[in-house]
């Protein structure tokens, strides 16, 4: 005999029995079981029910057909990766075959579970469902199971023996599958799984953690942009402005389901929701179809998960805060002043844990939802009420002040800010402007200043983030106030990338004026502003106003600082560059004179003393190395090769030559650019002071090695040229990140440069012996028509003057050395056959006399 269901021991042992399946029942008894499956209830006295009424649970079959999944499968897309998973699972001798799917609440998990045993509905039974996010719902969902399998039961059992029938059950068959949906601890359902050897179960859970053991482990990450148009379509219809709507929604299936379901009854179109959800946030978050589940809405599903975590405040802390930030690469590092390191990590483990973050080493990641659900304030929510989530912005706004550098050391903090441009932009993104604090002005400024740097593809994003800034500064300090002034200096020089040249100037202008009356002429922020005036000036075409407006700089700074101060020295450095196009020579000495100044007053190794060094190498490459194109460009425009005559009429390459330099006689252009070649060992010098001074991925050591590079190319040198043209791209990349507007253009030099390299060893005799003029225009005008040559002139005519504006953009790096590839191609005979001088051969023969060559 056997004894089950919490029956208790009696002390009194006048109760007795006897014989084969006899039972003896004295005191509170709850009930017994024979061996042959009959049962006895205590009420009072002990009734005997049939085995038939209450039969053994392995004695009983399961009905065709038995399940109770529910239907999902109208909506259901992709995840075929999961379900082939699902598929190719095996069983292990004496184990059941477990799976747990894990995701965020509305990644999907109960659809694809219900999808998966759909359709392998032949291949079991019973296929049977159960809610069981508490032990009490599965107990629940297991007395529902015996009650399906022997209806005869549900009269004659409470509850927890009905589930105690159904473990058996499962116990003693195979071929079911049972599904345990939403289930919230690992724990309680690790008793049912203990003792089923058979059968499959398929687990859904937020838990991502606790299944080591019990399950083996299918994690859901959202769909795919084109599976959630797929989904979105097949609810609402075609509609053009779906895609954004589902990226929006971060193509979190439950989102995009509800939005489509609610389009489609409301007859908005996903524009009008899109709007609404930026305006609306919280009312959108709520919001379903009317014969939708409004407890599964984002919100809710989520809040559910929030009370779950409600016993660690800090876990919800953090997951406010994290809403601020981008949705990816959050580091660690900022979380660190909202706890001890123990508590912290604790708090990201049960965050993890729940799915709502997922950890990567030192960085977090969060769905965009769950962040915009965090930033949202509800009335209803005790966890996102409004005082709750303002003081998660100022978290974040602190922990990015801590963590940015405090004072601009130029390239070498770098680093630190691009790793935290993302989260600063997405602050600005999730801020109302009118709401930016000093604080946050504080942080825009670092990130704006980083962009800056990048050049010209980031300009744009620089310049919204400086007007932040400007606003924000007016509002707390005033307009005249130094920090105000400053706000918009720093605006300028932006703008100055991505505006009007004449605009910007005029902003300038407007700019020193103030300056001067608010903090005095000689005041740093007033030469600042004179300076960029002259940029301004630069930027226009109109060197001479630059180089009047940089002499005003150098008066004052050498009035108040002395001539030798590092501040004037800088300034004169500068008003030497502005002499660069009207009269290299007079550049060059003038920066012959500050670099002598910079060696006896700061030292061989300063900074200011390798810039400027730099500048002189800059100033040689742009003379045009060895070989000077102003003969090509004199024939092109009128010249004669052999009798031929060429007229800018009929090769229409005037303007465009003339843009590049060349005028009739082409003299003019001969004295701009005079035969200048770097030297390589020089420059080889320079480069390894730069690299112990600066550091070997910083900025200016960078170009640097772009003159070595044109010091090779003006050796002749092209497998070195080759070499580390290989060298720079991929430090250009490491240093500055693949967003650099230098990295875009060395990354496109160095895809053309794979291209040309069957042209390099050709082009070679040109730097290094100097070709004939007469026979590149001969081989040119050979090779191309003039239908050819007009367009390739104009463009790289247009793509000078852009260079001459600090304009220039990846595509005109593209669009250059592809015209250098064709000029190259044209030339190929001409170059292969060498120079047609007595040049080489005097040579030759002085050395075979054994004169000096």
């Amino acid at each position: 005999m056997s004894a089950l269901f919490g029956s208790r021991p009696v002390g009194d042992s006048s109760a007795t029995a006897s014989g084969a399946g006899a039972v003896a029942a004295r005191g509170d008894i709850g009930l017994t079981q024979t061996g042959d499956g009959a049962y006895g209830v205590h009420i009072g006295n002990a009734t005997l029910l049939s085995p038939e009424s209450c039969p053994p649970a392995a004695s009983v079959d399961c009905p065709p057909g038995l399940t109770n999944v529910p239907s999902r499968i109208p909506l259901f897309v992709g995840r075929d990766r999961e379900l082939a998973l699902l598929d190719e699972a095996l069983a292990a001798p004496g184990q059941a075959v477990v799976h747990a799917l894990h995701g965020l609440g509305g990644i999907g998990k109960s659809t694809l579970a219900a999808r998966w045993a759909t359709l392998r509905g032949t291949e079991y039974a019973p296929i049977w469902w159960i809610t069981a996010d508490s032990r009490a719902a599965l107990d629940s969902g297991l007395a529902g199971l015996a009650a399906a399998l022997q209806p005869t039961l549900v009269t004659l059992l409470p509850q927890e023996q009905l589930g105690e029938w159904a473990r058996q059950w499962l116990a003693s068959h195979t071929g079911w599958l049972l599904i345990l949906d939403n289930v919230s601890d690992p724990a309680d359902v690790e008793h049912l799984l203990a003792r089923v050897t058979t059968g499959r179960c398929l687990i859904t859970s937020r838990r991502s953690t606790g299944w080591r053991s019990l399950a083996k482990q299918v994690a859901l990450d959202v769909l795919s942009a084109a599976e959630a148009l797929d989904l979105f379509t097949r609810v609402r219809g075609e509609d053009p402005d779906a895609a954004a709507l589902c990226a929006e929604l971060g193509f979190l299936p439950l989102a995009v389901a509800q939005a489509a379901a609610y389009c489609e009854e409301t007859g908005c179109t996903g524009r009008e929701y899109l709007d609404d959800l930026a305006a609306y946030p919280a009312e959108m978050y709520e919001a379903t179809d009317e014969g939708g589940d409004h407890e599964r809405t984002v919100a809710r599903v989520w809040h559910v998960t929030l009370d779950r975590l409600a016993q660690d405040p800090l876990a919800v802390r953090i997951l406010l805060m994290l809403g601020w930030y981008g949705s990816e690469g959050i580091p660690r590092s900022l979380l660190a002043s909202l706890g001890t390191p123990p508590a912290v990590r604790r708090a990201l483990g049960r965050l993890a844990a729940h799915s709502m973050i997922t950890l990567d080493d030192d960085t977090v990641a969060v769905h965009r939802l769950v962040q915009a659900v965090s930033r949202t304030s509800a009335e209803d929510d005790r966890h996102r009420h409004v005082a709750a989530i303002e003081a998660a912005r100022e978290a974040a706004v602190r922990a990015l002040i801590e963590a940015l550098p405090e004072e601009d050391d130029g390239p070498t903090d770098w680093p630190a800010v691009r790793a935290l441009l993302p989260h600063v932009e997405a602050l600005a993104e999730h801020t109302a402007p009118e709401a930016d604090t000093e604080d946050m002005a504080t942080v825009f400024v670092t990130a704006a200043g980083y962009l800056t740097q990048l050049g010209l593809p980031m300009a744009p994003r620089a310049v919204a983030l400086f007007r932040r800034v400007e606003a924000a500064v007016v509002r707390e300090c005033g307009p005249d106030s130094e920090a105000a002034l400053s706000a918009r200096a720093a605006l300028a020089r932006a703008l100055l990338m991505t505006g009007d040249p004449a605009e910007v100037g005029r902003l300038m202008e407007r700019l020193h004026a103030d300056c001067v009356t608010a903090l005095g002429e000689g005041h740093v922020m007033t030469l600042i502003a004179l300076a960029q005036m002259a940029e301004a000036a630069v930027r226009q075409g109109d060197d001479a106003r630059a180089r009047r407006l940089m002499g005003e700089v150098v008066a004052i700074r050498t009035r108040e600082l002395g001539d030798g101060h590092r501040s004037t020295l800088s300034a004169r450095a500068v008003l030497a560059r502005y002499w660069t196009r009207d009269d290299r020579v007079r550049a060059g000495g003038m920066l012959d004179e500050v670099l002598g100044e910079c060696l006896a007053a700061l030292g061989p190794e300063d900074p200011l003393t390798l810039q400027v060094q730099s500048e002189q190498l800059t100033l040689s490459m742009a003379a045009g190395g060895a070989f000077s194109v102003a003969p090509v460009l004199r024939t092109l425009m009128g010249g004669t090769v052999d009798g031929a005559h060429f007229t800018g009429e009929t090769t229409g390459v005037t303007a465009p030559a003339r843009a590049l330099g060349a005028d009739s006689a082409g003299d003019q252009f001969e004295e701009r650019a005079p035969r200048l070649t770097l030297d390589v060992t020089a420059v080889e010098r320079h480069l390894a002071t730069c690299v112990r001074v600066f550091g070997d991925e910083d900025i200016r050591t960078l170009l640097v090695r772009m003159v070595l590079l044109r010091a090779y190319v003006d050796a002749g040198e092209i497998d070195r040229f080759t070499e580390l043209f290989g060298v720079v791209e991929g430090q250009t990349v490491q240093a500055l990140g693949d967003d650099h507007q230098l990295a875009l253009v060395v990354r496109e030099g160095k895809a053309l440069l794979d291209q040309l390299e069957p042209l390099l060893g050709f082009a070679a005799p040109i730097f290094r012996n100097g070709l004939p003029t007469d026979e590149i225009a001969r081989s040119v005008s050979e090779n191309l028509s003039p239908e050819d040559l007009a367009p390739l002139m104009e463009m790289v005519a247009a793509v000078w003057q852009r260079m001459v504006n600090g304009q220039t953009t990846s595509q005109d790096t593209r669009s250059l050395l592809s015209a250098v590839a064709k000029l190259l191609s044209t030339l190929d005979g001409a170059l292969a056959s060498g120079p047609s001088t007595g040049t080489d051969h005097d040579a030759d023969e002085r050395g075979a006399q054994g004169e000096p060559v």
